[in-house]
């Protein structure tokens, strides 16, 4: 949560279904996926981040 508190624009929430998101560890797609637009790669939130990035798409 701190990352992301200090800098939120450095990630973004991607939906699972898109070609390029990874796969769950038990090969099932994400609904959402974190990113990180600095290191261009897919990382996991922790749920806290994850339930303020879900409310700012709804």
């Amino acid at each position: 949560m701190a990352n992301y508190l200090l800098d939120p624009k450095r990630y973004e929430l991607r939906s699972g279904k898109d070609q390029n998101s990874p796969l769950c560890p038990f090969g099932n797609r994400y609904e959402w996926i974190g990113y990180d637009k600095n290191e261009e790669e897919y990382i996991r939130f922790t749920k806290s981040v994850f339930k303020l990035l879900v409310k700012e798409i709804n």
